[in-house]
């Protein structure tokens, strides 16, 4: 109880979703490489950063949900926000096969790939001030 409300007040949460993004993303990019000569293939991919922005940028209303499918007052929370990974539908076909274009593909992965180390380098930054914290030393 007492971890789960000191990590609350902290970046870690948010660095776990991210972190939980990129792994997701990894896979599906993956998947998509995988099936860049299967005929008919739609490519799929994962939305997450645009709709943690959204939901920064959201305006703070002052209100609370009664039921858990109610619509959330101001916008979605940053608490609220999930990677989802859906079909892309673009009409064009790069392959001469499907919509997947392993140049593309490959670029995503390495951009994926320093998401996640400047992620998971963030994320262990917070641990050590966490536990240099816990240890009393500056």
């Amino acid at each position: 109880m007492l971890l789960k409300g000191l990590f609350k007040h902290t970046k870690i949460p948010l660095l776990s979703k991210s972190l939980r993004a990129s792994a997701i993303r990894q896979r599906v990019i993956a998947n998509n490489i995988a099936n860049s000569t299967t005929l008919g293939y739609r490519r799929l991919d994962v939305r997450f950063e645009e709709d943690l922005q959204k939901a920064l940028r959201r305006k703070k209303i002052d209100g609370s949900m009664s039921h858990q499918k109610h619509i959330p007052v101001g916008g979605p929370s940053v608490s609220r926000i999930e990677p989802k990974v859906y079909r892309i539908d673009d009409a064009t076909n790069p392959s001469g096969v499907n919509n997947v274009d392993i140049e593309f593909e490959m670029a995503q992965l390495a951009k994926n790939q320093m998401l996640y180390i400047a992620a998971a380098k963030f994320a262990a930054g917070n641990f050590a001030k966490i536990k240099m914290a816990i240890r009393g030393r500056a």
